[in-house]
């Protein structure tokens, strides 16, 4: 249920929105928690906040060090047709796997922690490559801060998709768990959700205005707007996908959970008692219905797939695109979403196509015949050849 916030609550946070730096908003937030209400119905939004709190009082550690010229920051600029952080627990591979699929050289060694920063490869795949980044041990608590936990999970944030490693030789299943805990307190879903929500305010003009193609399911235009209203939100665009609840949109105002592909990779599946496990390992994991690949660094065993199953979960396509004067397309793909149209691929090459498309020709899976005319709207798919006409 929406938490009915009292008035002076709402107020408080109005007030916390409005401020510029990171210390007014720390001392504002924690003086929104004290009008908060203590009770199930809240305990998920004070979760939310405590680690906002906990993430800027980290930035300010982050600037005081950087001021000082020591450190260096966790980012790890992207590469390739996308950015997948691996996570998990000291000693289940992470590195392992990283030297043996990649061309990166990782430092490979029995001891925990031994990874402090996060590592970048890339990993080929077909004619494209993924950028593959180990970041370091994550732990339980990391959510709060402990050991690095805040910058880990800022990298997991602005990642294309996840891989979540376990070890089938110790508790695979308690591995998982912890990890995803950990996500799921930083708002980070490895599930894809029903609804999404993002609010993005506005200064002034716009009223509220809701885009985005998904439905509201428990609510009206009005009911959203009154609830924003109350939270003296005046002006602002709700992106929505999916069906969305009044609950998943006031859960928006205080922290924007994102959802991120997700792939969990079951390491040492060559030592003994490892395809027990990994049989409680998949019961669980199907819950979340996110794939799940149990592989070997020592043998090999696996890793030829990771690829494939990155690919897949990322819901990307290949389109290659053929100039009307030349008879062979480019060797080198376009990456573009799953159902992107040839209009999308048009604005991607750029705006003078975008704006002056006439219409298109299609070689592949998608085309009904080799060369097939078709217009803006078609859907294109894996490996189509697209020959833009403008």
């Amino acid at each position: 249920m929406v938490t009915n916030l009292p008035a002076e609550a709402r107020a408080k946070w109005a007030e916390v929105v409005a401020a510029r730096s990171p210390e007014e908003k720390i001392r504002l937030m924690r003086e929104f928690l004290s009008l908060v209400p203590k009770h199930k119905g809240t305990s998920k939004l004070v979760a939310n906040i405590r680690r906002r709190i906990a993430e800027l009082e980290r930035e300010l550690e982050r600037s005081k060090a950087r001021r000082k010229g020591s450190g260096a920051g966790f980012a790890i600029p992207k590469e390739g047709a996308g950015q997948i952080v691996i996570l998990g627990p000291p000693n289940v591979g992470k590195s392992s796997l990283l030297a043996a699929v990649t061309n990166a050289k990782p430092e490979v060694s029995p001891l925990p922690f031994t990874t402090q920063r996060p590592v970048p490869g890339m990993l080929q795949y077909e004619d494209i490559q993924f950028q593959l980044v180990e970041a370091p041990a994550i732990v339980e608590g990391a959510s709060e801060g402990r050991m690095n936990g805040l910058q880990i999970l800022s990298l997991a944030r602005n990642s294309d998709g996840l891989m979540i490693m376990v070890d089938l030789s110790e508790d695979p299943v308690g591995q998982f768990y912890m990890v995803q805990s950990e996500l799921d307190k930083a708002g980070i879903l490895i599930r894809r959700p029903e609804g999404e929500v993002e609010i993005i305010r506005r200064a002034h003009g716009v009223g509220i205005q809701i885009v985005g193609g998904g439905t509201l399911a428990d609510c009206t235009y009005e009911d959203v707007k009154n609830l924003l209203e109350s939270y003296r939100i005046t002006s602002a665009v709700l992106k929505i996908s999916g069906k969305v609840t009044l609950d998943n949109i006031e859960d928006a105002i205080f922290s924007h959970s994102v959802y991120k592909p997700t792939i969990v990779v079951a390491n040492k599946l060559d030592l003994p008692g490892a395809k027990e496990k990994m049989a409680l390992l998949e019961g669980e994991v199907m819950r979340f219905k996110i794939p799940l690949l149990a592989v070997s660094c020592t043998s090999g065993e696996g890793l030829k797939k990771i690829g494939e199953n990155i690919f897949r979960v990322l819901g990307i396509i290949r389109v290659y695109t053929k100039e009307p004067s030349s008879r062979e397309p480019s060797t080198k793909p376009l990456v573009v979403k799953s159902g992107t149209s040839v209009i999308e691929v048009a604005r991607e090459l750029h705006s003078e196509i975008y704006k002056n498309f006439k219409y298109a020709r299609i070689w592949g899976p998608s085309a009904k015949y080799p060369g097939e005319r078709v217009g803006p709207t078609h859907i294109l798919e894996d490996g189509d050849i697209v020959e833009i006409h403008y």
